[in-house]
């Protein structure tokens, strides 16, 4: 099966990393996750940075058992009896595919049905986490938790953009074959370096698009931004319109703005500069 092969890789990378000097940085017990939700056709994929650490381990640092576990938790098991537990890497793909379906995704970062977050960006774009769950897909670049942020490390970004991990990347994305992918921040966008247009939203001149196409050939929107981390880095202000930027988090506005980029996208395909 294509996806055991791509996360067995994915597990041999995890390794790789664990005896190198960022191995400290990495919960180790925490199994990779290849994406959030179900692989399905049509699909759009959102792409973001890595795992939190909220994802494997409570506040107090203790790991998710139970009711409150979402993803596969490795315990005392080797990585070379993980790679060939059948079990163990069915049940890792698993409650990876029914993230949204359990109930239990982040909602402080994906957004709650009917919420704000990325889940009100989608929906402004016409799709859902929730509503249709095989309406959109989410994965990350680095598909690993870290104890802290990953642009708070030194060499974070280095080992996000390590050739193998945007091998598993790209991987990924060919398994799922999704008709559309979204890039959510900066430093993502010219990670991938493949757009060909870059604007600013006039209502949200604060949000910066871009638009290409990736190497396969998918349509490809890149956000220099988070909807989900309140968009960080535009200040306390307010932007040319007199809106103040603390707006833009909110539903009504990331409704109005996930239109306005939807309503590009299809005018750029359309006109051909694709």
């Amino acid at each position: 099966m294509e996806a055991v092969r791509l996360l067995q890789d994915v597990i041999r990378f995890q390794a790789t990393l664990c005896d190198t000097s960022f191995g400290k940085e990495l919960i180790p017990e925490a199994s990779p996750v290849l994406w959030y939700g179900r692989p399905g056709l049509n699909q759009w994929l959102t792409i973001g940075t890595n795992p939190s650490r909220g994802e494997f381990l409570h506040r107090d640092g203790t790991p998710r058992m139970g009711q409150a576990q979402k993803f596969y938790w490795r315990d005392t098991l080797s990585f070379e009896d993980y790679l060939g537990n059948e079990e163990a890497l069915q049940q890792t793909l698993e409650r990876a595919s029914v993230y949204f379906e359990s109930g239990r995704a982040t909602t402080s970062w994906f957004g709650k049905p009917g919420g704000a977050k990325l889940e009100a960006l989608l929906n402004g774009m016409g799709r859902s986490f929730y509503d249709d769950p095989n309406a959109v897909i989410h994965v990350d670049f680095f598909k690993f938790a870290t104890y802290e942020q990953m642009g708070k490390m030194r060499t974070g970004r280095d080992w996000m953009e390590h050739p193998t991990s945007i091998e598993l990347l790209e991987r990924t994305i060919a398994y799922i074959k999704p008709s559309r992918i979204i890039v959510l921040g900066r430093d993502n966008c010219r990670a991938l370096n493949e757009f060909s247009t870059i604007g600013s939203l006039s209502a949200y001149p604060a949000v910066t698009y871009e638009i290409g196409r990736h190497e396969s050939g998918i349509p490809m929107i890149g956000l220099h931004m988070k909807p989900s981390e309140v968009f960080v880095g535009i200040g306390n202000g307010y932007d040319s319109n007199g809106l103040h930027y603390g707006s833009y988090a909110k539903r009504e506005h990331l409704l109005k703005i996930g239109q306005a980029i939807e309503t590009i996208t299809d005018e750029w395909l359309v006109d051909g500069r694709a």
